[in-house]
């Protein structure tokens, strides 16, 4: 049921990520560089407060990315401590590294063929995914790491759980699949469907649905945060969701590459400089230094790139975002007036399933009042809103001090709530089966006299 106030939004995975309401800005310091010119191989890969990238070890070749034993080292940088810390000394032919909370992926040629190897930083341990077909193109989301395995025109996109130690098989049929992407439940990849047509597929992991968000005219690199996919074709930077469908963020060709998003943020590398889109304000920022600036990658609070001199050698630059405005919004525990009802919505939930709401705030609400429940203390669900200007608030059923299969939840202010369009996100945790549950939507508004 749908009533007026709370509109359905969209299932996705679990990945429940801060809004940045407030158009990007950078820092006045900066950029800093935090790896000295090198010869970086790839792209850099961020996550949080840190960055893993790349370096080629001396003797350098002309052609790096297919000399035969090419020597490499795999580093880290914490932008919070601001150390660096070297994480393999030699890795033969090592490329394509991506991070997630505390793994670290990367491939690489051990003896005849191309594995994937992962590092974890709590325990400091180095593993490899061993098979007998090279590997290419890792990535990794949370506990689960992804990629491409088999020779061009065959390859198929594979799946690894660290929890369990055990491979899956994602894709299926006899057509060509490659550069995989996850995030949470989904996973998603490119497959060659005709001579000149590709198509990026998704893949709901817990449903086993999968469909095809786009076609290309090429090969392409996609890439998935928020449940949004972002990938260049043509000289264009496309964007899809399950919610908007297709959309374009550029309005002519141009020398495009390495589109990557993260939260509200898109950036790619356009002629030689980094162009940083805010998704909300449709804003956009140009950093890096003009014909020599490439390979975004974005942390929570800043934005990383491999940046080129003139004596071929490159250097990783980080640009900290400019603190966003903290707001004025109080958080307590009471019921809600229920006369104040804007809309209610229910459902099913599995685990690791979330469900989105939009959720629209009028002008001169003081208060706005959540009460999520379900059927079964035993299941563990939480409730994240998500408002403009960098709001986030995340909830669980002690917030309210009361274990109950219940969330009570209000947000004041008053000098007024920011109005216009929130979200409220739902996730299963800990569900046994699945679990129904249940979300009303209330709001206090000042009376004028």
């Amino acid at each position: 049921m749908k009533t007026a106030g709370i509109v359905s939004y969209f299932i996705v995975a679990t990945a429940i990520l801060a809004g940045t309401g407030a158009a990007v800005s950078f820092a006045d310091e900066g950029p800093f560089s935090i790896a000295h010119p090198y010869e970086i191989i790839s792209a850099p890969a961020a996550g949080g407060d840190r960055i893993v990238w790349i370096e080629g070890i001396p003797p350098f070749y002309p052609d790096p990315e297919y000399c035969p034993g090419s020597a490499r080292a795999i580093y880290s940088y914490n932008t919070t401590s601001q150390t660096k810390t070297l994480i393999r000394s030699r890795a033969t032919n090592a490329r394509s590294p991506d991070l997630d909370g505390d793994l670290a992926v990367w491939e690489e040629e051990r003896e005849s063929t191309t594995d994937i190897i992962f590092y974890n930083f709590s325990a400091g341990t180095v593993s490899a995914l061993q098979t007998n077909r090279p590997q290419h193109n890792p990535r990794v989301s949370e506990y689960r790491i992804v990629w491409e395995e088999g020779f061009e025109g065959e390859r198929r996109v594979w799946m690894y759980n660290t929890k369990d130690g055990e491979s899956y098989g994602l894709s299926t049929g006899k057509t060509d699949c490659f550069s995989p992407d996850i995030e949470g439940n989904t996973v998603i990849w490119v497959e060659k469907t005709d001579q000149d047509v590709y198509s990026i597929v998704s893949l709901d992991l817990g449903s086993g649905r999968m469909f095809a968000l786009g076609t290309t005219s090429a090969a392409v690199w996609p890439r998935i945060d928020g449940g949004r996919v972002i990938w260049e074709d043509g000289g264009l930077i496309h964007l899809a969701s399950t919610e908007e469908g297709i959309s374009t963020l550029t309005a002519e060709p141009a020398c495009r590459s390495g589109a990557i998003i993260s939260d509200n943020i898109a950036a790619w590398s356009e002629d030689g400089r980094i162009i940083c889109s805010d998704l909300l304000e449709t804003q956009t920022t140009c950093i890096g230094k003009q014909h020599a600036s490439m390979k975004p990658a974005i942390l929570d609070e800043g934005i990383v790139w491999v940046e080129d001199d003139q004596s071929a050698l490159s250097s990783i630059l980080y640009q900290p975002i400019s603190s966003r405005p903290q707001t004025a919004l109080q958080v307590v525990s009471c019921p809600a007036d229920t006369s104040t009802t804007r809309g209610e919505q229910s459902g099913w939930m599995r685990e690791g399933e979330s469900a989105w709401y939009a959720l629209d705030i009028s002008a001169g609400t003081t208060q706005a009042s959540l009460d999520f429940s379900w059927e079964d203390v035993n299941d563990s669900l939480s409730c994240t809103l998500i408002g403009p200007g960098d709001t986030l608030f995340r909830f669980t059923d002690s917030d309210d001090e009361v274990m109950d299969a219940r969330i009570r939840i209000s947000v004041t202010s008053p000098a007024g709530i920011v109005p216009g369009r929130w979200y409220c996100a739902i996730s299963g945790e800990s569900v046994r089966k699945k679990v129904c549950y249940s979300l009303i939507w209330y709001e206090y508004q000042v009376q004028k006299e």
